[in-house]
């Protein structure tokens, strides 16, 4: 059976370097396994606006507001999708606004069966500088991803923290730090292994509709 991983890479610039992380990161994920899929999405040039609680889709998978999430809905609720990686730059210690206007327009996904309920999740952060906030916004997505009941996952070994975490301020760029490369690969290979191993689990919990909405 096979499993599909999204790339989702929340640069609000197209092609730059958060991108060419996440093409590191899917390349891995498609190369560990031929069950594996990968689909990159740049929210770049979309118009993703804040979500606004105005309740509509407590009732059904739609959103009232006509922007370019839209056509996102269907893609995110693929049955087929067995991992999503979140890619984000790192602004003032932190996800972009593209980042938390998308995290925040998903939760029509839990408000409508739990649908990402059991996806593997994998966070993906780049800095302008070393130590720049990476590891807080790693943690600040992987929280929203929590509230899904996805199953969050490190970068994997040998280093095994919060996700794969790069610097692209240095001389050469983000092609040059082979290190958090590194990361992005491990990451890849993570969710894309563990997204097969539930996919060929008899013992996979089927997603159950939940009882209170938020």
């Amino acid at each position: 059976m096979s499993t599909r991983i999204l790339g989702i890479c929340c640069s609000p610039r197209r092609g730059q370097s958060t991108f060419k992380a996440m093409q590191v990161c899917l390349k891995a994920a498609k190369e560990a396994s031929p069950q594996v899929e990968v689909q990159l999405i740049e929210l770049a040039g979309k118009e993703i606006g804040p979500c606004t609680a105005c309740g509509t889709c407590k009732q059904e998978l739609i959103c009232r507001w006509e922007d370019d999430f839209g056509e996102l809905i269907p893609v995110l609720s693929d049955p087929q999708v067995g991992g999503i990686i979140i890619g984000t730059p790192v602004y003032f210690g932190g996800m972009t606004a593209q980042c938390k206007a998308f995290l925040d327009r998903c939760v029509m996904f839990r408000r409508n069966g739990w649908l990402l309920r059991d996806k593997v999740g994998g966070v993906l952060a780049v800095g302008g500088v070393r130590n720049g906030g990476q590891e807080l916004t790693l943690q600040s997505v992987r929280a929203a991803m929590l509230c899904h009941d996805m199953i969050c996952v490190s970068e994997g070994r040998d280093s095994a923290h919060f996700g794969a975490a790069l610097f692209s301020g240095g001389p050469g760029g983000i092609e040059a730090d082979q290190d958090g490369l590194s990361t992005a690969r491990n990451l890849g290979r993570r969710v894309a292994q563990l997204s097969v191993r539930l996919a060929q689990s008899p013992d996979t919990p089927a997603t159950a509709p939940s009882e209170h909405g938020i």
